[in-house]
């Protein structure tokens, strides 16, 4: 009998992203830096599902710049992306609402993103 053993590593990894409240920046935490392979000189391209039901949002990692992609910048130690208009564009409210997506790898038709799926925190 094959056992295979689960990586408590690889299951615990807590790769968020989180909406900064006074500039709408989308920064990622340093799990979701690994996850997402970031750094400078790359871009993300971020969508949605065409009935946006459940407000997760999907990305994808590009070395490349094309006209539908976000550049990753970086302050400090963290990254972030440029996404006040976005936002705004989508009616989230992350002035007023603590807006975290937890994010995911899957695949889908054979291209691998991740899902960030949202959640919301009352501002103190």
């Amino acid at each position: 009998m094959n056992i295979e053993f689960f990586k408590s590593a690889e299951l615990s990894i807590n790769a968020k992203a989180t909406i900064h409240a006074t500039t709408g920046k989308l920064g990622f935490n340093r799990n979701a830096e690994k996850l997402l392979n970031l750094t400078d000189n790359k871009y993300v391209k971020i969508g949605r599902s065409s009935d946006y039901k459940d407000k997760s949002l999907f990305i994808i990692p590009l070395n490349n710049n094309d006209l539908h992609s976000f550049s990753i910048l970086k302050s400090g130690a963290y990254y972030y992306a440029n996404t006040a208009r976005l936002f705004h564009h989508l009616g989230i409210d992350y002035k007023n609402i603590k807006v975290i997506y937890d994010i995911t790898e899957i695949n889908i038709d054979g291209q691998k993103m991740f899902k960030l799926e949202y959640r919301e925190i009352e501002r103190n």
